[in-house]
């Protein structure tokens, strides 16, 4: 380490302070909600009350189970204070660092935890809850099993939460700001992808742990899943050991090989003892305390895990010809990451397809949605969408590289390889299709698969061959509403044709703009758009102001059909008509303000109208 080591500021004190109680308090509440599981005293208090003073009074005066999960209730609530001390206090302390931003996402996944324990309570006790969560979730349930489901997902998170907050109090320490000596042993990657396998690992082996104590069955993949996790464990310490001398890396790499062996003990000797058998009655036996400290000796390895990869990413990814891994260099690159993945992914139209396809959903069924699978469609799509856009930028990197607006992408500009690209865009096409497939429909996963097919097969390759190019790339953009029309009927029907129709006709006005403003880009990336080949831009002009009033008869088709009143016509006339306004207005003017000016009236027009259909079907 670097003979200087830094003062923390008064706000960056209380944060590490606050971040230690906050491990503390979550590793005590980890420990009881361990011993509420082991002996069953989940539903000893089947109330829920959004006065928490209550809850104190309620654990000082009761006694067995009861003690124990009115005690759960207490130290999360103790937790959650303590939360929002360490977020204004990060928030605080680093004005203008990306670290500021971690207390409050803390304090989100703290409340979030409190809200799914809150909600597995009443999901059990309150008949009215139980009634909305059947209704939210298209039933076909037993009340047992949700609860059981919503207990594992506790569960998990409360593990993974205590591991994020073990990272925070390491980020805050004195110890992570000071200058470590840099290494860059050959091995150094291979490291950091095997201790983040470790990791990944490690959340899917609780996850088992946290089925086999809530239903007592798959004991066998919980002991194969820990067989994975120990030899991951063993052979990052190994080469710890080896390539990388750090102290940091050394002290948690034995650590976490000591708890490794304690871990092994504390899961097979309750499991011998007691033939498989999950139900402890007594607490106070030495299978009920085993137990519930294995689940303990669970999470801190898994925090030590965590607290282990980070070290080992921030000291083996230092950039050449420096001498010393720098925490604020380190935390930069790591929000540069962050913005190149959202880059990457095309994280702004992700968003905007999860809107489209929330639309369509609800367009095709008002009134009392199927969370669960509107979830999975809106995640799964935009899964989808974000993995095309990046294996877009695989394929087209070379062309990026040549025009000003997209030269500075991650690909062209070098900051990210093109193989980890290829392969974060398969990956999340995959995962995306597979969400679809399982949770919603076939036909909603075929779909989906579509778009992808459509764009990368077709569409991207016509960008340089024909100036026809946009008309086929519009197809795509516009089945994200018939996917969420599938997902809530199950069908493809007149109102997915002409919510396809909508969208279908409302890019061309849209993309043609953006293709104007940027010719000469396009020009120099060897695109073939319209807007390069028409150096006037007077077709281009004209081609806006057609589809424009194309898109203002296509926005009365619903009425038409039957799908909505002529209110709702009245609202897309207006509407039609102002963006018509701007088209006219350009094709007069062929200016670049003019041509923002139809690009702007396009991004309000969609969710004007979007709202409006809404809000009439509804």
């Amino acid at each position: 380490m670097h003979d200087t080591v830094p003062q923390l500021n008064p706000w960056q004190t209380r944060a590490h302070r606050l971040a230690w109680v906050c491990v503390s308090l979550a590793l005590f509440l980890i420990a009881v909600g361990a011993i509420v599981t082991t002996t069953r005293a989940g539903d000893t208090n089947p109330g829920w009350s959004w006065r928490f003073w209550e809850w104190f009074a309620t654990w000082w005066q009761s006694d067995g189970g009861r003690a124990w999960e009115d005690g759960h209730r207490v130290i999360g609530t103790l937790v959650g204070f303590a939360g929002i001390g360490l977020a204004v206090s990060m928030y605080r302390g680093n004005p203008g660092r990306p670290r500021r931003w971690l207390g409050l996402i803390a304090l989100a996944l703290i409340s979030l935890q409190g809200l799914i324990g809150g909600l597995r309570v009443l999901v059990v006790s309150d008949p009215t809850v139980q009634n909305t969560v059947l209704d939210f979730t298209g039933g076909g349930f037993d009340v047992e099993l949700r609860r059981a489901v919503k207990a594992m997902i506790h569960g998990i998170t409360a593990q993974v939460i205590f591991a994020a907050l073990c990272c925070t109090a390491v980020l805050t320490s004195r110890r992570w700001l000071a200058d470590w000596a840099a290494t860059r042993a050959p091995a150094a990657t291979a490291s950091r992808w095997l201790a983040g396998l470790a990791v990944v690992l490690a959340v899917v082996q609780l996850g088992l742990g946290t089925y086999v104590r809530q239903t007592g069955h798959g004991v066998l993949w919980h002991i194969a899943g820990a067989t994975l996790v120990a030899a991951a464990i063993i052979a990052t310490a190994l080469r710890i050991m080896r390539h990388h001398p750090h102290s940091p890396l050394r002290r948690t790499a034995w650590a976490t090989c000591l708890l490794l062996c304690l871990q092994v003990f504390l899961g097979l000797t309750p499991y011998l003892l007691t033939g498989g058998d999950m139900y402890v009655s007594e607490l106070a036996s030495a299978v009920g305390l085993m137990r519930s400290a294995h689940v303990v000796c669970g999470a801190l390895i898994l925090a030590l895990l965590s607290v282990q990869a980070l070290w080992l990413f921030r000291l083996t990814a230092t950039p050449e010809g420096m001498r010393h891994s720098k925490a604020q260099d380190f935390e930069a690159a790591a929000a540069g990451l962050v913005r190149d993945l959202a880059a990457l992914g095309k994280a702004r139209l992700s968003a905007l397809v999860m809107v489209t396809v929330a639309a369509g959903y609800f367009i095709a069924a008002p009134g009392m949605p199927n969370v669960v699978i509107l979830l999975a469609t809106m995640l799964g799509v935009s899964l989808v969408a974000g993995g095309t856009g990046a294996l877009n930028q695989y394929l087209e990197r070379d062309l990026d590289a040549r025009m000003e607006r997209t030269r500075n992408r991650p690909l062209p500009s070098g900051r990210m390889r093109p193989g980890t690209a290829l392969a974060l865009g398969l990956g999340t096409v995959a995962v995306g299709t597979a969400l679809v497939a399982l949770w919603v429909n076939l036909l909603a996963a075929a779909l989906t698969l579509a778009t992808t097919a459509i764009y990368l097969g077709i569409y991207t390759p016509l960008k340089t061959r024909t100036t026809a190019n946009t008309l086929v790339g519009a197809v795509p953009g516009a089945l994200p509403p018939v996917i969420g029309w599938v997902a809530a009927t199950g069908r493809i029907q007149l109102g997915a044709f002409v919510l396809f129709a909508i969208l279908y006709v409302w890019q061309l006005p849209h993309f043609w703009s953006i293709a104007w403003l940027y010719r000469n880009d396009y020009r120099r990336g060897g695109m073939r758009m319209l807007s390069v080949v028409d150096e006037e831009g007077g077709l281009v002009a004209r081609q806006i102001a057609v589809w424009c009033v194309a898109l203002l008869l296509t926005s009365l088709l619903p009425v038409l059909v039957g799908m909505a009143a002529p209110k709702y016509g009245v609202g897309a006339l207006v509407l039609g008509l102002a963006f018509l306004a701007a088209g006219l207005v350009h094709a007069r003017r062929r200016t670049p303000q003019s041509t923002r000016g139809v690009f702007y009236a396009s991004l309000l027009y969609l969710p004007a109208l979007l709202a409006a259909l809404l809000m009439d079907v509804w």
